[in-house]
């Protein structure tokens, strides 16, 4: 049996930032490169996708965030096991939720609100990669922060 991950509120709260950023961002990168909305002039990827995720409205940001965040710490409560694959399903579940029931008036930049259509096949594909890879970062980034605060928590009781 292995030894049970503590939940650490800071490694939580990094991974949280970071996997949702990666969910904002990449997926705007990809649609600036695709030149799938109208913001991406073509002159600066770096620009237009920073264009991109700014077009993005507060209400799909927050709603992911807090999708995310309650999924991840869900998972993190229910003691699942394989946690790579289980977080990547639950950053890729939490952004379908909000494609799906996000309104229209309140999606600017983000699913209906890029062009109309609610699950249109190339948006829809680059939002669930983008969910799927920030669970991936999720996960990543909080076992290395756990794994680091063991150490230094190790480190500190060798020196008493």
């Amino acid at each position: 049996m292995k030894p049970l991950r503590r939940l650490t509120p800071k490694c939580l709260f990094w991974a949280w930032v970071l996997g949702w950023a990666t969910a904002v961002y990449l997926p705007s990168l990809a649609i600036a490169l695709l030149s799938l909305s109208p913001l991406a002039a073509g002159e600066n990827l770096l620009v237009d996708t920073f264009q991109v995720a700014d077009e993005v409205s507060p209400a799909a940001k927050l709603a992911y965030a807090i999708l995310f965040g309650g999924c991840m710490f869900a998972i993190r409560m229910a003691g699942a096991n394989r946690r790579l694959f289980v977080d990547a399903l639950g950053g890729a579940a939490s952004i379908m939720l909000v494609a799906a029931f996000l309104p229209e008036y309140w999606s600017r930049g983000f699913g209906i609100g890029l062009n109309g259509i609610r699950f249109e096949t190339v948006p829809t594909t680059i939002y669930v990669i983008g969910g799927l890879l920030s669970g991936i970062v999720f996960s990543l980034v909080e076992a290395r922060c756990v794994l680091r605060s063991q150490k230094h928590a190790g480190d500190e009781a060798a020196q008493d």
